[in-house]
């Protein structure tokens, strides 16, 4: 058996739910790992048995692990930068509880807090206090927590050795190129293998310059700026073993160059594949 696992995230392609599933199979993934579909804003579908019942019943007919839910929708919304007792940090608190239980529910092991934009303190203790909160939630459920986020290396170590309790990163390598956080292989080793839960793994082609944006592309593994290949090599010097994540999105036209979201996909295992020695 491998150590690495390969899986792509949801939202990578055009469609949710079973759909996505079943692309994810076809390319070659052995995971999903899925969004909130939604949360709050459609009264929380994965604690829905009927919803439950249809993912699993689709990892099962084509093979396919659910290792993380991430939180998706709550990212977009950015209310875990609101304060613990507003009204916009109360539902955080519901989409991070209901993405718990409904973890717990379906069997999938890890739920995924996104903490990015931090950029002043405030906001930096709001994501504290909401990071403790879903640890002990996660605790209570027997679902491990992970977060992303773009902090530079010692903000990762202080954010991380503050909240304890277990928490884990989703540590995505082209975070660091794009908000100038760091050197995403030397993070990597000085973070180690005990601090990261699973890795998001994208490429970007960058501008004219060869700075990284949210404008600029994403495109195939290995072609971009951000790393790739070292990144990977960080990743196995540091002796990690479990899910790497593709959190290219297969719809965009960079990538989906002959029309086929499928292929794209198919080219992004290949090279995951070659790059970890998977065969």
């Amino acid at each position: 058996m491998s150590r690495f696992k390969f899986a792509a995230c949801e939202w990578t392609f055009p469609c949710w739910g079973s759909t996505a599933v079943r692309m994810a199979h076809e390319a070659g993934f052995e995971g999903v790992q899925l969004g909130d579909v939604g949360a709050v804003m459609h009264a929380h579908p994965l604690r829905d048995k009927r919803v439950q019942e249809y993912y699993l019943e689709a990892g099962a007919k084509y093979g396919v692990e659910f290792p993380q839910i991430h939180l998706y929708t709550l990212g977009h919304l950015g209310f875990y930068r609101s304060p613990f007792d507003s009204p916009e940090g109360k539902i955080c608190q519901d989409i991070i509880k209901n993405a718990v239980i409904g973890a717990s529910e379906m069997g999938v092991p890890a739920v995924i807090i996104d903490s990015m934009r931090m950029n002043n303190p405030a906001k930096k203790r709001h994501a504290l206090d909401m990071a403790k909160f879903a640890v002990k939630v996660g605790a209570d459920y027997g679902v491990n927590i992970g977060m992303e986020t773009d902090m530079t290396l010692e903000d990762h170590f202080a954010f991380l050795d503050e909240v304890g309790g277990n928490l884990k990163l989703c540590f995505d390598t082209h975070n660091p190129c794009m908000y100038g956080t760091g050197y995403p292989p030397d993070m990597i080793r000085a973070l180690g293998r005990d601090r990261i839960d699973h890795f998001h793994i994208k490429d970007n082609g960058g501008d004219e310059r060869g700075f990284v944006t949210v404008e600029t592309p994403l495109v195939e593994f290995g072609t971009g700026v951000t790393f790739f290949e070292e990144a990977a090599q960080a990743v196995k010097d540091i002796g990690f073993s479990g899910w790497i994540v593709s959190e290219n999105m297969y719809f965009q036209p960079a990538l989906k160059r002959d029309g086929d979201c499928v292929e794209a996909a198919k080219r992004d295992v290949a090279a995951l594949r070659g790059v970890y020695g998977v065969d």
